[in-house]
């Protein structure tokens, strides 16, 4: 699988302010409500992992197959173990390419694509209110 075409979207999801980088800015991103994917380098620490899984209820986590020092070098960091990305047109696009490298990871880009789907559908609902009234 090729890592940098997903890299090369992670990185101009940080460029257009669309990811949190780190693992306390990824927190708060999901607390808010806004997180739609996470993304998680594979020599996280233990920990870590830990504590991004348990966001996994709520927000899709893709286990990606490179090091933390190729993730920060996507967006800018010297290291970067987790980031999240808010931008849910973003993240079922990174969602698509990076479907087919795990089982896990299939299922986190379908419950991405539902995601999209609803909020697609929600946004057709605000548009039909803002012209009736």
């Amino acid at each position: 699988m090729q890592i940098e075409p997903l890299l090369g979207l992670i990185g101009l999801a940080r460029r257009a302010g669309k990811l949190a980088v780190g693992e306390a800015l990824t927190a708060e991103l999901v607390a808010e409500g806004r997180a739609r994917a996470i993304f998680l380098a594979e020599d996280v620490g233990e920990a870590t992992r830990r504590k991004v899984m348990r966001h996994d209820a709520r927000v899709p986590v893709f286990r990606l197959p490179c090091a933390k020092a190729e993730l920060g070098r996507a967006v800018g960091f010297p290291d970067c173990a987790v980031c999240a990305m808010q931008d849910i047109g973003m993240a079922q696009a990174a969602a698509k390419k990076f479907a087919d490298s795990s089982e896990e990871n299939r299922l986190a880009a379908a419950r991405v694509a539902q995601k999209k789907t609803r909020i697609d559908s929600r946004k057709g609902i605000k548009k039909d209110k803002k012209s009736r009234g």
